[in-house]
């Protein structure tokens, strides 16, 4: 896009007086090990010129970004609000406490001495900056308030009341997972299905209060395990290739990946 044609563009978006940008996702979104201001959502928002909201978080499920997303959205104005969704693997689950939402990946559900690695990970992985999120508030200090009520006195070995329930209940989860593993042989066809699911009705909601809106797919075409742009508007659709996938990413998008999505949502959402 020319400077001339991106700057025109600038100005129809101003005339619509969007205020936000509201972005959700996994690490690929989030920046993962880039400092958060290089993050492609920052980048995006600054390009736009708009207050960007990003509640992406490490390992989020979609089923997280679903609940999430809708719940953040209905405290915003979709007159003034762009929104970014960035698809997830299948595979990741979340688990509902109180007021906040755990994220979980397949690799800290399987291996040798399950329940101990699973522990470690949680120390490690489920902390506010990487897997916690919460459908309750997108303010980023609020959601400080609802962890710290987990880790308030930063002891390991002393974990609080509520510490000692959460861990109880993601214990109840290993075993859970464990057996649909055991137990399911259409395992990978129901968490397909439940993604597609939710991917359609978000769109459903996005379109019925009438956001302007893209979807995000990281996957690339060898580990593509659905067809999204069979399914929803073609035209809110984001999909990258293998080229792109060789080319921008090392484990997760590289700063010059970051600067390459922000720079396709841009024109994107100007075209």
């Amino acid at each position: 896009m020319s400077p001339i044609v991106r700057y025109e563009s600038l100005l129809t978006m101003s005339s619509k007086k969007y205020t936000n940008i509201y972005i959700n996702g996994c690490s690929y979104t989030a920046g993962h090990t880039l400092p958060y201001e290089l993050s492609w959502p920052q980048l995006l928002g600054k390009k736009l010129g708009l207050n960007t909201i990003s509640k992406a978080v490490n390992g989020q499920s979609f089923d997280s970004i679903f609940v999430n997303t809708i719940n953040h959205l209905s405290m915003l104005n979709s007159n003034d609000t762009l929104v970014v969704v960035g698809v997830t693997w299948s595979t990741r689950y979340s688990v509902a406490f109180d007021e906040i939402t755990a994220n979980i990946t397949p690799v800290d559900l399987v291996g040798e001495n399950t329940h101990k690695k699973l522990k470690e990970n949680f120390e490690d992985k489920i902390r506010l900056d990487r897997r916690i999120s919460s459908p309750y508030t997108f303010d980023k200090s609020e959601t400080q308030k609802l962890f710290n009520q987990f880790y308030l006195n930063n002891d390991i070995d002393k974990p609080t009341e509520k510490k000692k329930r959460f861990d109880k209940l993601m214990m109840s989860f290993v075993e859970y997972y464990e057996s649909r593993l055991k137990y399911d042989n259409n395992l990978f066809n129901n968490q397909q299905l439940n993604l597609m699911t939710k991917i359609i009705a978000l769109e459903g909601f996005l379109k019925s209060n009438n956001f302007n809106y893209r979807f995000i797919d990281f996957a690339n075409e060898t580990e593509r395990k659905h067809n999204i742009t069979d399914l929803l508007d073609k035209e809110k659709i984001i999909t990258f290739d293998d080229v792109w996938k060789s080319k921008y990413v090392k484990g997760h998008p590289t700063q010059m990946g970051a600067e390459n999505v922000s720079e396709v949502l841009y024109d994107s959402f100007n075209r």
